[in-house]
């Protein structure tokens, strides 16, 4: 647990990324919290440990000022903020370093640039989408780097930043392929990544409601995440036809020529023509250039078959012969935390923490229901949904009450209050206050299902 107040304020400012109407919103709805539980730990960035020099160094000229000039009550208040509001001194610092940043911004961005530029063989990949792709970069690098040397943003390093370290200290004469994740809260984000990097391919897995808290309209992220899209030939896009909004988008004259996969339309350039899940993995057949690939892979969850088929259809735009394709994918192992399936006791545990949104949580209840076993589902909901919330979770609780012989819904929010009105009483439902640790409930409830759904963790943030 963090008890340092200091600590754990430049703890929720990270977690929002610096965003001081994000962070003043959280400190008004936990007025005087001091204490996290660090699910998701402070990062001790460069950025992180100058702005606790300089809240220290603020304090210090404040408090020495008004003693020096007798003012002890005045030298008292600062010392009072420091100990119990040191967020005050966090965000004149942030405010302070910000002329800076947007100068050292322009230089990485600069320096990043000219250095990709040195490589005329290297072929950048760009992946963005709603959800989805940091899934699709590591079902991709899977396969590609058991075919030439590729180098792919690690994590979520999906920020300008992050994305320019990698490229600083991981891309070298003999890297082939450069697969980057590209993250954004708000439209122009992903243009200057993509300004940065110069990406000659793109994948758009999907858009949908996830951080319309942040982006306010559906019509916002469409267009945020269709600048990955614009940055390239458009023979060299590759984008999921199955999402609504994209393939709304899609109809607009600019979108002639770009590749598009599908599990529901035949005329998409890469379609599935079946498909097959299991408890034990997937296979699928995909039809491309009247041609068909037989692919085998022991991942689970129609999400992840999204994701695979994103990952194998690139990889044929990108000449990837077929037989290393379909060796990398029978090996494949999912992202950490992203329907990771553990087998502990009796039970199957769906490890689906990293993160959750509407359509991805759809699908693996819809999974599930094909699927024999008692069931039980942990979560806390979906974050960052602003007007949708209400909706959203109702909905989901009503599948949830069709699937699961129990639901376990952590902590009091609009999310699990309305998660609790679909399921209406339909199926037991338990609250617990947080999900700090959660192993040894697991463990108890291993024995008794065959199947745990652990669908989301929320930063201390939220």
């Amino acid at each position: 647990m963090l008890t340092n107040p200091l600590k754990t304020h430049l703890t929720i400012l990270q977690q929002e990324g610096y965003s001081l109407p994000r962070f003043l919103a959280w400190w008004l709805g936990h007025p005087m919290t001091y204490t996290i539980s660090s699910k998701k730990p402070l990062v001790i960035t460069p950025k992180a440990r100058f702005l606790v020099r300089l809240s220290y160094l603020l304090f210090l000229i404040a408090f020495l000022i008004s003693f020096f000039e007798k003012q002890y009550l005045l030298a008292s208040i600062f010392t009072l903020i420091f100990l119990l509001a040191p967020f005050v001194y966090l965000l004149i610092s942030v405010i302070l370093i910000t002329p800076y940043e947007i100068i050292n911004r322009k230089i990485i961005k600069n320096k990043t640039k000219l250095f990709l530029q040195n490589f005329s063989n290297l072929k950048v990949i760009g992946i963005t989408g709603s959800f989805g792709k940091t899934t699709v970069k590591d079902f991709l690098y899977s396969i590609l780097e058991n075919y030439q040397q590729t180098v792919k943003t690690p994590e979520s390093y999906n920020t300008l930043f992050g994305i320019a370290k990698v490229v600083k200290m991981e891309i070298l004469r003999k890297t082939q392929n450069f697969i980057c994740e590209m993250g954004a809260y708000t439209r122009g984000e992903i243009k200057e990544i993509c300004a940065m990097v110069l990406p000659q391919y793109a994948i758009l897995t999907a858009i949908g409601s996830q951080h319309l808290e942040r982006f306010k309209t559906l019509q916002n992220t469409t267009l945020a995440k269709f600048e990955l899209i614009d940055a390239v030939n458009p023979q060299n896009a590759l984008v999921n036809l199955d999402n609504p909004l994209i393939k709304a988008h899609l109809s607009l004259s600019q979108y002639g020529g770009v590749k598009t996969y599908s599990l529901l339309d035949s005329k998409a350039d890469f379609f599935v023509n079946k498909y097959r899940l299991s408890s034990s993995g997937l296979s699928f057949t995909l039809v491309y250039q009247n041609k068909s690939l037989d692919i085998n892979s022991p991942i689970f969850g129609t999400s992840n078959l999204y994701d695979l088929v994103a990952a194998v259809s690139m990889s044929l735009l990108l000449l990837v012969p077929p037989e290393v394709i379909q060796k990398s994918t029978s090996s494949l192992a999912p992202s950490p935390h992203r329907l990771e399936l553990k087998k502990i006791n009796k039970a199957t545990l769906i490890d689906n923490a990293f993160s959750s949104n509407e359509e991805g949580f759809t699908a693996v209840l819809n999974d599930l229901k094909t699927l024999k076993g008692k069931k039980i589902l942990i979560t806390p909901g979906i974050i960052e949904l602003g007007p949708k919330t209400a909706d959203v979770h109702k909905k989901l609780g009503r599948l949830a009450a069709s699937v699961f012989d129990q639901i376990i819904l952590v902590g009091h929010s609009e999310r699990t209050e309305n998660l609790a009105l679909g399921i209406d009483s339909k199926k037991p439902i338990t609250f617990i206050e947080n999900s700090a640790n959660l192993l040894p409930l697991i463990q108890d409830l291993s024995h008794k299902f065959d199947w745990i759904l652990l669908e989301n963790d929320l930063p201390d943030a939220f």
